[in-house]
C-alpha cells in the first residue's frame, strides 16, 4: 500500500507539471468551465425569483446542497480520471502494457490522467456553496466540529464517485466501450444530488440512499450543517454515515474491478 501511494503521488505530479506547461491554455479552459458551470447555478436562483421553495427548501438550502455535490463530483473527477477515460485504454490495447508492469494495474489507471483543470468544478461548488451559507436566514453558526464534519463529507461524497467511475471502468472489460448507463450515476447522479433528494418518488429515493448511495453526497450532510429533519422520515443516525456508505461501496467497487481484470481478455489492438 505504501509503494502504490508512492508511486500514485509520483506519477500525479509528473502530470500535474505536464499540465501546467500551457497555463495560459489551462487558465483560460479553468475559466471558462467556472462561468458555464456557474451560469447553471443561476438558472436555479431565476427559479427561485418565481417560486419561494422547492419541496420545503429555500435558495439557500438548496444552493448548499448544490454546492457540496459539485465539490465532490470535481474532486473525484480530479483525481479518478484514468478510470472515467478507461474505455480508451481497453479500445488501444494500452491495458495489455499496464499488466506487465512492476506495479498494480489498479495504481497506475488511478494515476493515469490527475485532471487538474477539474479545479473549476470544485471552486464553482466553493462558491455556490458559500452564497448558500450567506442566503440562509438565520445564518448558522458552524463549530469547528461542524467543519471537520464537513471535511469528512467531502471526501466521503468524492468516494462515492469515484468508486461509480471505478465500476463503469470495470464494464469495459466487457463492453470495451464506456457504457451511457454510467454516466446516468456518475454526471447525471451530480445533477440529481445538486437537488434535496426529499422532491423526489420513493422508489428513486431509496435506490440512492440504500443501492447507490448518491443520497450521502449532499443531501445528508446538509441536513447535518442545516440542522434539519429528514424529510424522508428515516433515521437521524443516517446523516452520519456517510463514511461508512462511501467505504461500502468503495470496496464493491474495488472487487468489481478485481474481478473484471482476473477476467479481462485482450482486443487484440
Amino acid at each position: 500500500m505504501r509503494d502504490d501511494i508512492a508511486v500514485y503521488l509520483r506519477l500525479c505530479s509528473a502530470d500535474m507539471r505536464s499540465q501546467m506547461q500551457y497555463r495560459l491554455s489551462y487558465t483560460l479552459f479553468a475559466g471558462s468551465t467556472f462561468v458555464s458551470l456557474f451560469l447553471e447555478f443561476v438558472t436555479i436562483w431565476v427559479f427561485f425569483q418565481r417560486f419561494p421553495s422547492i419541496g420545503g427548501w429555500s435558495l439557500g438550502e438548496v444552493a448548499l446542497v448544490y454546492g457540496l455535490a459539485s465539490i465532490c463530483f470535481g474532486l473525484a473527477e480530479m483525481v479518478s480520471g484514468g478510470f472515467d477515460h478507461f474505455s480508451s485504454l481497453i479500445h488501444r490495447g494500452d491495458f495489455d502494457r499496464l499488466l506487465v508492469r512492476p506495479v498494480s494495474p489498479f495504481t497506475q489507471v488511478f494515476s493515469q490522467e490527475f485532471q487538474l483543470r477539474r479545479f473549476a468544478r470544485i471552486s464553482q461548488g466553493a462558491v455556490v456553496f458559500l452564497i448558500g451559507a450567506s442566503l440562509l436566514d438565520p445564518r448558522p453558526a458552524w463549530t469547528a466540529a461542524d467543519l471537520a464534519y464537513l471535511v469528512v463529507a467531502v471526501l466521503s461524497g468524492a468516494t462515492v464517485y469515484i468508486a461509480l467511475f471505478i465500476i463503469g471502468a470495470t464494464l469495459c472489460f466487457w463492453t470495451i466501450q464506456s457504457t451511457e448507463i454510467v454516466n446516468v450515476f456518475t454526471h447525471g447522479g451530480t445533477e440529481m444530488a445538486q437537488y434535496p433528494m426529499s422532491i423526489y418518488p420513493g422508489w428513486f429515493r431509496h435506490f440512492f440512499i440504500f443501492v447507490v448511495p448518491l443520497a450521502f453526497v449532499s443531501y445528508y450532510p446538509a441536513l447535518n450543517l442545516l440542522g434539519r429533519s429528514d424529510d424522508l422520515g428515516l433515521p437521524d443516525a443516517l446523516r452520519y454515515l456517510a463514511p461508512v456508505a462511501a467505504a461500502l461501496f468503495l470496496a464493491v467497487a474495488r472487487v468489481t474491478w478485481g474481478f473484471g481484470v482476473k477476467h479481462y481478455q485482450s482486443t487484440g489492438s
